[in-house]
């Protein structure tokens, strides 16, 4: 449904269309007057439905003058945060506008489904919102609070507050309760990747790639005392990367309804079937995309320590052989330039070889961009929802140039890295436990429990399929 609204500039009082498609989130938008260039801005909030905005009024068709303000042909800009829409454009008949919504576009672009009539999209968009509502909802801000008591060793109120959690998710992990280090670590982990719609946001079979290299960590026998001694060179500062992380995380959060609109066009193959000269999404967040941009390249490249480390340990069998014949003592840890780790436009001077098991594409990892952010030397055409990046290097300019759709695609391949490396720290952090002789609970099973589990024709929840499948695998060992 779109509902339209004409706005006034305050300066010149040139009036506007706008094309609100009716949603959930928040939308915002920016554009520049096209007489006398005052910069108008606004947010559209639902339920109650709210206009708010930025050196422009609101015209209401009881106004004197209305037609006359309103008569074709007008600018027209169309504003919603989950789907893409057309840009400022000068509407010129009724019906431009009324045959096409941002939500049939979008829909348009998008796969049918196999198994139903209706298009593909309503499925992946709706796939896309689930982080946005376990925004919304507080529950992310609740997965933060529980980290933060598990960061400073709150046991007591940590241990409670995740058997709760336990007791409302009970059909996503076999954990009952919360009994020790190990199980805290655990339960953390599976409630945030499960309940948060995270694996949408990564796109398809990544998690599941995710966790199976983090598997073949956990299970290599022939490198276990490698990665327990590069472990013990590291673990120290597990908290201090996972706090800078979440900080990092909850930027995105604060963000993320702007981007679903780009991640459904990449989950369901779309995204080269945006028109990008007509069709976009607002540049009104700039700003912070750019400080998600720059936070999260910097934590990537102090962490990407962790793949290095692990490639050098399962290719070159010790973490201190880095590839190119470079040491992780003596030439990783004091580089100057961290850039110069994951340089694929001189590969032969970097220390991430991105053909080896562990490494990840690092494309997106632009320091154009990052040092014009850093150093305030970029600037954005709101109208043509694009932004311009200007690195200023020994007397040289270097210009970069993204559409917003372009660098939220980007700032998602950035997202996906740090949930990488935190699944590689988690990995860690359980292989310490066990090394330390600490195992989760959900292993102390007594034999009269085996029994009546095993005894038991009918399995009654998702614990005890499980249990059951566990002891059996074992007992065929």
């Amino acid at each position: 449904m779109i509902y339209p609204k004409h706005i006034l500039c305050i300066t010149c009082e040139k009036c506007y269309e706008l094309g609100i498609q009716m949603g959930v989130y928040p939308a915002t938008f920016q554009f520049e007057c096209k007489d006398c260039k005052t910069p108008i801005s606004g947010e559209v909030k639902f339920e109650p439905f709210e206009l708010i905005l930025k050196n422009a009024t609101e015209l209401n068709e009881e106004a004197p003058n209305y037609q006359k303000y309103t008569k074709l042909p007008i600018w027209r800009l169309d504003v919603s945060s989950e789907f893409p829409t057309n840009k400022l454009y000068l509407k010129e008949t009724v019906i431009d506008g009324i045959l096409s919504s941002p939500f049939l576009n979008q829909a348009m672009r998008l796969d049918k489904l196999k198994s139903d009539s209706e298009y593909g999209g309503v499925t992946e968009i709706s796939k896309a919102m689930k982080f946005a509502d376990f925004v919304t909802e507080g529950k992310f801000n609740n997965i933060l609070r529980l980290f933060n008591l598990f960061w400073n060793k709150q046991e007591k109120y940590l241990y409670r507050d995740l058997k709760k959690l336990l007791d409302e998710n009970k059909h996503l992990t076999p954990f009952r309760e919360v009994k020790n280090v190990s199980d805290a670590t655990m339960v953390l982990h599976q409630m945030f990747l499960t309940t948060s719609g995270i694996s949408n946001i990564l796109g398809n079979g990544i998690l599941a790639e995710y966790t199976s290299l983090a598997k073949k960590i956990y299970s290599s026998e022939e490198h276990r005392d490698e990665i327990i001694r590069y472990i013990d060179h590291i673990e120290s500062g597990f908290d201090t990367v996972e706090r800078k992380a979440f900080e990092i995380l909850e930027t995105f959060s604060s963000i993320y309804s702007i981007m679903i609109p780009v991640v459904t066009l990449l989950n369901s193959n779309g995204y080269n079937r945006l028109d990008q000269a007509s069709s976009g999404v607002s540049a009104a967040n700039y700003k912070k995309l750019n400080d998600f941009y720059a936070s999260s390249y910097e934590w990537i490249l102090d962490n990407i320590n962790l793949v290095i480390a692990l490639n050098n340990i399962f290719v070159r069998n010790g973490y201190d052989n880095c590839c190119n014949g470079r040491s992780y003592h003596n030439n990783l840890e004091s580089i100057p330039s961290k850039f110069n780790k994951v340089n694929q436009y001189n590969p032969g001077q970097a220390y991430l070889d991105v053909s080896e098991p562990f490494s990840k594409p690092v494309n997106n990892l632009n320091n154009k961009i990052r040092n014009a952010i850093q150093h305030f030397s970029s600037q954005v055409d709101y109208d043509n929802q694009k932004i311009i990046f200007e690195d200023r290097h020994q007397g040289r300019v270097r210009q970069e140039e993204y559409s917003i759709v372009d660098f939220i695609k980007i700032c998602l391949a950035n997202f996906s890295l740090i949930i990488y490396i935190l699944e590689i720290i988690y990995t860690f952090r359980k292989l310490k436990f066990i090394n330390y002789g600490i195992t989760p609970s959900i292993y102390w099973i007594k034999n009269e429990e085996i029994s009546k589990v095993m005894s038991d024709d009918e399995v009654k929840d998702n614990f005890q399929r499980k249990l059951k499948n566990r002891i059996n695998k074992k007992r065929r060992k």
